[in-house]
């Protein structure tokens, strides 16, 4: 059994992450000057038959520079796959200091 059938991911698939991927580390933090994906922000990229999802964090839940972030994640992705790109952007995961536990 070929490598792709036992994963389950196309070639393409993969293809078409890594051409994300490489095209988000030139997207930068305005405020920290850090690739997204040097910080971490870029969490999954799910390429779908019409249509591909980016899912994401902010660097912080009421980010000013949120919206251009994502509107940029969304530009340069569509451009480096020739598809439409959905952005997710997930909820923060708070963790309770160990006090308040």
């Amino acid at each position: 059994m070929s490598e792709e059938k036992k994963s389950g991911v196309s070639a393409a698939t993969v293809e078409k992450q890594e051409k994300i991927l490489n095209a988000l580390q030139g997207v930068l933090d305005p405020e920290l000057g850090l690739s997204v994906i040097d910080l971490d922000l870029i969490r999954e990229v799910n390429i779908g038959s019409e249509e591909a999802e980016i899912r994401m964090l902010l660097t912080t839940p009421f980010c000013p520079y949120g919206p251009a972030l994502i509107n940029q994640i969304q530009a340069v992705s569509e451009q480096a796959v020739e598809m439409p790109i959905k952005v997710t952007v997930l909820p923060d995961r708070w963790e309770a200091p160990p006090w308040l536990r």
